[in-house]
């Protein structure tokens, strides 16, 4: 999505992100709005800062490249040890109290996270990857039926109270800081979510290796998440619609970056090893059952 420098400018340090696409100063004023109202409520973030003119969005001059620039304060911070079992409560007190003084959407929720590609999809990228001989076309071969039964699972949201979310809080945008606490990090797709869905997706993204969810670890956060009045709760097959969205379309966008002849072959090899990833990290119905038993009673 985009490359982080580190700007150190005496005493103050700022994270300057090149982006690798058009940015929207409506969509980047959203977000700094959105956490300056999280991070006055206490939670720990890298805060937008606005250049001379007010904007959140600069773009550098054509001989420089002609990119688009954002400006955040700079925080130091380690990644999270997922093999640490005491990470579980405090990454679920940290989704509750994001939920709980979370804004009321102000946007249309977007599709990305309540539709999926066509099935056909999948059979046709197949033949296609394996055509190419991309290094992921085998795994894609032999996942095309579970992602074809994946998609039925996927409904829309506007059954669900929506709230404004984070709706990327996978463990590589946390950091923890010098005193311990949660650091969120990259809020660039902030915006409308069923906070049951993102509850959902968070107990994948930290408490699943392996294709094994991590018991222990789902009730704790469970728990600690609903002490600290988070709203969402885990109904059933459908409060996974949001994870699978991400998972079905962030592989179709890949794919395409992968398959693209024009495209940067850092791009492409990029591509290459999230496609392979993802393909590994693919939920089955037997792990979203095993899932629900363990956090529906919890969420009552």
């Amino acid at each position: 999505m985009g490359r982080i420098w580190r700007l150190d400018l005496g005493a103050d340090r700022f994270a300057v992100k090149e982006l690798f696409w058009e940015a929207s100063e409506e969509s980047a004023r959203r977000e700094a709005e959105v956490t300056a109202h999280v991070e006055a409520a206490g939670i720990r973030l890298p805060a937008s800062v606005p250049g001379p003119g007010g904007c959140f969005v600069a773009r550098l001059p054509a001989d420089y490249g002609g990119g688009w620039l954002r400006l955040y304060r700079w925080i130091d911070g380690a990644p999270v040890d997922l093999g640490d079992a005491s990470v579980a409560a405090p990454v679920g007190r940290l989704l509750g109290r994001l939920h709980a003084c979370a804004l009321p959407p102000c946007a249309e929720a977007d599709p990305w996270y309540d539709t999926v590609p066509d099935p056909a999809t999948w059979d046709q990228l197949a033949d296609t990857a394996l055509a190419h001989r991309a290094p992921w076309a085998a795994s894609l071969a032999e996942r095309t039926g579970l992602l074809r039964e994946l998609s039925t699972l996927v409904t829309a949201q506007a059954g669900d109270p929506l709230i404004t979310c984070h709706r990327d809080l996978h463990p590589d945008n946390v950091l923890v800081d010098g005193s311990g606490q949660l650091v969120v990090l990259d809020w660039d797709d902030v915006g409308p979510a069923s906070p049951g869905r993102e509850l959902a997706y968070l107990l994948v993204a930290w408490h699943v290796h392996d294709g094994q969810p991590d018991a222990a670890a789902v009730r704790r956060t469970v728990a600690a998440y609903q002490a600290a009045g988070g709203p969402g709760r885990i109904r059933d097959e459908q409060s996974f619609g949001m994870l699978i969205a991400c998972m079905l379309n962030f592989l179709q966008s890949q794919a395409g970056v992968a398959l693209d002849p024009h495209a940067a072959a850092g791009h492409r090899q990029h591509a290459d090893d999230e496609i392979s990833d993802t393909l590994a990290r693919l939920p089955t119905p037997g792990l979203i059952a095993q899932l629900i038993n363990l956090a529906a009673p919890l969420s009552g």
